[in-house]
């Protein structure tokens, strides 16, 4: 975070790249959540490249000719590394010409204003000034531009250093506007990243801000032991680094607990299916009781993945970002079978136990084939809607039919109890309604297209039941094993 932020010039650039790999899974919620926090601290880079390069030496000398060797390297290679670094090195030009401006400006600014008036010695006033700094950052979406406002404006004798330090705050709040604009509509964890981003930022806002006049005397105090150049510019940046790192100590020992605060915010319902909750360590002691555990998990897996198909396979079935957001939480639900039964796996079984360890696995695979064959169904079902009658009528029927044997399986699945389709509908109505599609292709009353949709419709469904009757045998398997023992009666 610190690192990348640096070179980027932008935490808020790497908080909506951070939030999109939370989004596609790339990086967990916690190694999320420290990224987040040390791009807080390399973003003060910027502070920096002001104070030292801005002031104490010519801008304008390097600033056109990095803008210049940019731009020619970016041509030379538009599409690739070279294009990106290129433009890397145009935007640093860029920016350094920004300074320049910023530098002459506020230069002039300071002679010809008469500041004698402003005063910011109340907490009032600097926390007027760090609502500036938020809404200025809010505005521009760029923190870096607002403290590089901030230091030439303090430079040019505009500000004081506590003034200067107060806007420095507000704009480092600023930020976490982007992070709540990026998670609209994003996951759940993204969001959690995006709220984390703003707990950092207003925890270290606010003890900054309470402890402000001591804060600053300390840097002060710290820029002489280091030796460094007495100029505002200096002491704002070095104020900059100083309270995110500080920010930084703060939040460390809480993140344990702020990650488990977050993980119970913005909890979907696909989030609440996937969580175990029957699946306890401790009954891995008792193996038949940590199998009993694990089969009730598999009962609700077997749910879900009749909703999905059942969804799938309607007239009017929901949007495929709902069926596959519920596949993910089956996918989810079924890791942490399958480490659990692992786990099992490794204790002491009996023969028993150990024989039916191979079926929740298996129970699992025709799960998924189960959604799978209904999400597939879904993206299909307009085309079904218009094809002409009979044929219609009879894939309507013929997927009422098989909807039917979902529910009768997982009835059968609570019950504990093996449930096979019967044979005329996997197949007789299936080869009969086969038959009848093809025949309107060769007389011409369907067209490939249709032809070819209502056959893939038709395999989904038959493939569905073929999974219904081996998922069926492999939880009977489980169910066996689980089956609670009857104690011996005595007369």
């Amino acid at each position: 975070g610190v690192v990348v932020a640096g070179v980027l010039q932008s935490s808020s650039a790497l908080t909506v790249a951070t939030i999109g790999f939370v989004n596609a899974g790339i990086l967990s919620l916690r190694n999320a959540l420290w990224v987040i926090f040390g791009s807080n601290v390399g973003t003060t880079m910027t502070a920096w490249i002001v104070a030292v390069v801005g002031f104490d030496f010519k801008i304008e000398a390097f600033a056109l000719p990095l803008l210049g060797m940019g731009m020619l390297v970016s041509l030379t290679g538009p599409a690739g590394r070279r294009g990106a670094l290129g433009r890397a090195i145009a935007g640093f030009g860029v920016f350094f010409l920004g300074l320049a401006t910023l530098k002459e400006t506020f230069g002039g600014l300071g002679q010809a204003i008469d500041v004698t008036g402003i005063s910011t010695g109340g907490v009032l006033e600097d926390a007027i000034l760090v609502g500036a700094g938020l809404l200025l950052t809010t505005l521009i979406q760029s923190s870096s531009a607002v403290i590089a406002v901030a230091l030439t404006a303090a430079t040019g004798g505009l500000l004081t250093i506590e003034a200067g330090a107060a806007l420095v705050i507000g704009a480092n709040v600023g930020t976490t506007t982007t992070a709540a604009l990026a998670v609209i509509g994003a996951t759940s964890n993204a969001k959690r990243v995006a709220v984390s981003h703003v707990v950092f930022n207003v925890l270290t806002a606010g003890v900054a801000l309470a402890l402000l006049p001591l804060l600053v005397q300390t840097v002060e105090a710290l820029e002489k032991t280091l030796h460094l150049s007495d100029n505002p510019a200096t002491t704002l940046a070095l104020f900059h680094t100083v309270f995110n790192v500080l920010g930084v100590i703060l939040i460390w020992p809480l993140v344990p607990r702020l990650e488990h605060w977050l993980s119970g915010r913005f909890v979907t319902r696909e989030e609440d299916e996937a969580r175990p909750r029957f699946l306890d360590r401790t009954a891995l002691e008792i193996p038949a009781m940590a199998v009993r555990s694990m089969m009730l998990e598999l009962e609700r897996l077997a749910a879900m993945a009749v909703e999905i198909a059942r969804a799938g396979f309607s007239k009017d079935p929901p949007p495929l970002d709902s069926l596959l957001r519920r596949q993910d939480a089956m996918e989810r639900l079924g890791a942490a079978i399958g480490d659990y039964a692992r786990a099992l796996h490794a204790a002491r079984l009996t023969p028993e136990v150990a024989a039916a360890m191979a079926h929740p696995f298996r129970a699992m695979w025709h799960f998924s084939e189960i959604a799978e064959h209904g999400i597939s169904a879904a993206g299909r079902q307009h085309e079904i809607a218009s094809l002409p009658e009979p044929y219609r009528g009879r894939m309507a029927a013929f997927g009422a039919e098989v909807t039917g044997v979902l529910d009768r399986f997982l009835a059968s699945v609570q019950k504990g109890e093996t449930y096979e389709p019967p044979t005329d509908v996997r197949r007789e109505a299936y080869q009969d309604l086969k038959s009848e599609l093809l025949t309107g292709a060769s007389t011409g009353t369907l067209t490939t297209e249709a032809l070819s949709s209502a056959l893939e419709t038709l395999d989904d469904l038959h493939m569905t039941l073929r999974a219904v009757t081996r998922a069926s045998r492999r939880l009977t398997g489980i169910a066996e094993v689980a089956r609670p023992t009857d104690p011996p009666t005595t007369d």
